[in-house]
Formats: structure tokens, C-alpha cells, sequence
């Protein structure tokens, strides 16, 4: 038995001997603690397991078709279909034919795997763990930002923005240029506490464009990429040529914060990078609007959840921790960055 635990978060994990679970555990490895034993309440509790006779008497022929995860590359998208009966919910993987078990009375849920395609399903344990831990944080009132985080004299510089705006280009710009630490490449979390806004990083696939990538030789040499650069140069920024990457081999390259690392919020940087002979710095308020276009719920937004284990919690306390974080925001540098020029700042 193991546990994996984050901020207020603890999952157990009891997973029989002959299944790797070691990608999982890599996966995680940058933010969550792993320890073996059972402390304490958990959020669930996990089995895995080969034995498929556990889940022979469903039938999912006539259940309802949905997906754990849609996204715009076909090899991140998870489709299920899903069945209730006697009070659980069972969700048969289309693509790696694992079946979640989820008893929401007992707080346990039941992996049964086949191990017939195991990337697939690594990306179903990735997704199903993420999923639990960002309702528990929700229910226990920390906001979800959209944003990169960049880790440096125990503060977070958050870096906000649209899709394209520059926000990997200025984190790898922080980190190697400028003597950051990687600490989040896509959410952070934030909460309130003693008079500062508190920051935390998140796991994920890193997805940088090859725009971004070309202006980092060590990146370009380990994922073998100098053909596909030089064949894109005519839109080499365009987010058309984004692409995931081995988060494993990415931390080895990219220095990154020490796990777990929690800390307050410094700055805040709004990028709008494109081509240019200079970048420039210019002070701006940090006015909610800003923020606030990019923040993240998945209770409360009427779209649909892929499965029902935890329930919303006091939606009241979350509003009121993410207006404290937006006005507490107001009161902390903020820096529009504009241009390109290889972003020579000092920040």
C-alpha cells in the first residue's frame, strides 16, 4: 500500500505486484509526495488489478457512450463508456480496455486492467488521479489559475495569457536565462493565507511550440527535433506546432522547484512575445479582469463530469477564496511583456 498525497489531497494506492505503475509515480513525481504506509483519511482508496472476473456480470453494450478526456490530439483523447448499477459507476476505456469501479459510499474505486495498451492506459490512471485531486482542492477552496509559474528566492512569478501568447517562451526564458526554477507549466494553485496569495505548481505534459524549443539548444539536441524546425521555418511560432513531451526527460533537462514546493506570490507577468528588436517591461495594476478570464472550476460550470465519485462541496467558500486571491492580486507587481529580441530581462 502507498499513498500519493497533494496539499489537502491523500489518494492509497494498493496495486498488485506484477503491474508497473512506475511511469505514474515518474509522472507525479514533481509535485505529489509518495509514501508506503496508510496515514489518514483518504480522498479514495485505489485497487488494481489483473482479475477481470470482478466486473464479468456488467454489460456495456447499451451504456452510455462519453470521455474521460477530449483534447485536440487524438492520442490524449480517453473515450468511455459508462454503466450505473447497484450503486456504483463502471467506465469500460474504449482505447486500452481498463474498467474504473467507483463506489462513492465506500470512497474506493476499482482499476481492472488488461494491460493491451499501456500508454492508453497510463493516461487513464494520469487523468482519473488528476481529476480527484482537482475537485478536492475545489471543495477545499483553492483556485485553479491557468498559468505558468516560475519558482526563484521562495517566490512564484505567474505567467498569464491567451493560447499563443508567450507564456512557455517566457517561462523557459525565466528558468534558463534568468535563474528560475520550472514550477508549473500549466495550472497553478492558489489560495489565501496570513495576508499573502499562496502558490503551488501542478503535473502535466509539458506542450511547448517549436518556436519556443528553437531558441533552446539543449531541447532541440534531446527530443531530435533541428529537421522539423528547419522545415517549419516559414510559421515556426504558430501554435500549429505544439507538441507534448516526456515529462521524465523534460525534468532532467529543465531545472525545476523541489517537489512540493508551496510558496507566496511575487509578480505577475502578462506576455504578448512577437518578433521584435526589443522587449520591454511596462508596470501595469494588476486589475481582476486580468485574472480572472483564466481561471479554472470544474463544479458550477454545467458542463459534464466523466464520473461522480466526489460531489461539489460549499461553493460559497470557494467564491469567496478566489475574490480574496483577485484582491489580494491588485496589490502585487504586475508587468505587461511585449517584443521578443531573446527576452533579455532581468525580472
Amino acid at each position: 500500500m502507498v499513498y500519493f498525497e497533494f496539499l489537502h489531497s491523500k489518494i492509497t494506492l494498493c496495486i498488485e505486484p506484477q503491474i508497473s505503475f512506475s511511469a505514474i509515480f515518474d509522472f507525479f513525481s514533481s509535485h505529489f509526495t509518495l509514501t508506503e504506509g496508510l496515514e489518514g483519511d483518504a480522498v479514495a482508496n485505489i485497487t488494481i488489478t489483473q482479475n477481470q472476473s470482478l466486473v464479468n456480470d456488467v454489460d456495456f453494450s447499451s451504456g452510455e457512450e462519453m470521455y474521460l478526456r477530449m483534447s485536440a490530439s487524438e492520442f490524449f483523447t480517453i473515450p468511455g463508456i459508462r454503466v450505473n448499477k447497484d450503486g456504483k459507476e463502471f467506465i469500460f476505456c474504449t482505447k486500452s480496455q481498463t474498467i474504473l469501479v467507483f463506489d462513492r459510499q465506500k470512497r474506493d474505486i476499482l482499476i481492472c486492467t488488461q494491460e493491451v495498451d499501456v500508454r492508453h492506459e497510463e493516461l487513464v490512471y494520469i487523468e482519473l488521479i488528476r481529476d480527484l485531486i482537482l475537485k478536492n482542492e475545489e471543495n477545499h477552496g483553492v483556485t485553479v489559475l491557468h498559468a505558468a509559474c516560475a519558482y526563484k528566492n521562495d517566490q512564484a512569478t505567474l505567467i498569464i495569457g491567451p493560447k499563443g501568447a508567450g507564456k512557455s517562451t517566457m517561462l523557459l526564458e525565466l528558468v534558463s536565462n534568468n535563474g528560475y526554477l520550472f514550477m508549473s507549466g500549466d495550472k497553478t494553485f492558489l489560495w489565501a493565507e496570513q495576508g499573502k496569495i499562496m502558490a503551488s505548481g501542478w503535473p502535466d505534459y509539458p506542450h511547448l511550440g517549436l518556436g519556443t524549443l528553437s531558441k533552446h539548444p539543449e531541447l532541440v539536441s534531446a527530443f531530435h527535433l533541428s529537421d522539423r524546425i528547419a522545415a517549419a521555418e516559414d510559421d515556426l511560432w504558430s501554435t500549429d506546432h505544439k507538441m507534448a513531451f516526456d515529462p521524465k526527460l523534460f525534468k532532467r533537462i529543465i531545472p525545476h522547484a523541489s517537489k512540493g514546493v508551496v510558496c507566496s506570490v511575487g509578480q505577475f507577468l502578462y506576455p504578448r512575445l512577437y518578433p521584435s528588436e526589443v522587449c520591454t517591461a511596462m508596470p501595469i495594476h494588476n486589475d481582476k479582469s486580468l485574472m480572472e478570464a483564466h481561471l479554472e472550476r470544474i463544479f458550477g460550470t454545467g458542463e459534464p463530469l466523466w464520473n461522480n465519485f466526489i460531489e461539489p462541496g460549499n461553493a460559497s467558500e470557494l467564491e469567496d477564496m478566489i475574490w480574496r486571491c483577485l484582491d489580494m492580486a491588485s496589490e502585487i507587481p504586475a508587468f505587461q511583456i511585449t517584443g521578443s529580441n531573446g527576452l533579455q530581462l532581468k525580472l
